[in-house]
């Protein structure tokens, strides 16, 4: 055997000690990643059975007739529908937190001009009759009339997803504003709302998937945050991104939740 070969032989790169380590180190995290995803779906099971068992009222209810009108359907009708457009929206939430964690190459990019993309969006809002109770307000900065690299759905699935929020908890009258400001190389895309704050208790997981909302935000319990906000932190870190939010003592009232994102190709 050559003194090389000996030299790798006897002293190998990494020690038993820290071969252990990071086994150990592996393990934990992926119990942790078991944890978080058993939970997860609990959760996901939990908020699935009152869509369901709308629904099979409404069926059970319809079966219960002698002779079902035409007056009775249409009686059901909106249960269904508000129902069953529930359930496709959580089967498509977890199937895309499903993508964002496993799947390669599914958003397609393009570079598209900042401000015009955010008008867009703002401009949807304003047209949606959600909001109109709602003070909406958009303020573009001078100088974000930049390029950015994004999958224009899913950016705005992202965005969708925080005005949802900000609508949940904001009364008739306040307002909702977005703003779009370029610095230091970045798009900072601010979502801000006078409504309900978020409490110290909350605000570091927010973003979490197995997060339920406290008593304090939320009045009627075991009203989740939903992965609404999991999705988004999944779509905005996709684009090489970040977000956080602000709450409580860091801003006067409400809630704001802070997008940064690289421009152009990077």
């Amino acid at each position: 055997m050559s003194d090389k070969l000996k030299k790798n032989f006897e002293e190998p790169a990494i020690s038993v000690s820290e071969l252990s380590h990071t086994l150990y180190d592996t393990n934990v995290r992926l119990y942790e990643t078991i944890r978080e995803r058993n939970e997860m779906f609990a959760n996901i099971s939990h908020d699935l059975r009152a869509p369901i068992t709308a629904i099979h009222n409404c069926i059970e209810y319809l079966n219960s007739l002698e002779h079902i009108e035409e007056s009775d359907i249409r009686e059901v009708l909106p249960m269904l529908e508000s129902r069953s457009a529930m359930l496709e929206r959580m089967i498509e939430d977890v199937f895309l937190l499903t993508r964002i964690d496993f799947a390669d190459n599914f958003m397609h990019f393009e570079e598209v001009p900042a401000d015009a993309f955010f008008e867009d969006i703002f401009y949807m809002y304003e047209a949606d009759e959600q909001y109109s109770s709602r003070e909406l307000s958009l303020d573009i900065a001078p100088g974000s009339d930049v390029l950015i690299n994004i999958d224009v759905f899913y950016m705005k699935r992202a965005i969708d997803n925080i005005f949802k929020n900000a609508l949940k908890y904001t009364d008739a009258g306040n307002f909702i504003k977005l703003a779009v400001s370029f610095k230091d190389d970045q798009l900072e895309i601010v979502i801000s709302n006078d409504g309900q704050t978020i409490s110290e208790k909350d605000l570091p997981h927010i973003f979490d998937r197995t997060f339920m909302a406290s008593d304090s935000r939320t009045p009627s319990a075991n009203n989740g945050m939903g992965l609404g906000l999991s999705i988004c932190r999944g779509i905005v870190e996709r684009h090489g991104g970040s977000i956080y939010a602000l709450s409580a003592d860091a801003v006067e009232k409400g809630c704001e939740f802070h997008i940064l994102l690289p421009t152009g190709t990077g």
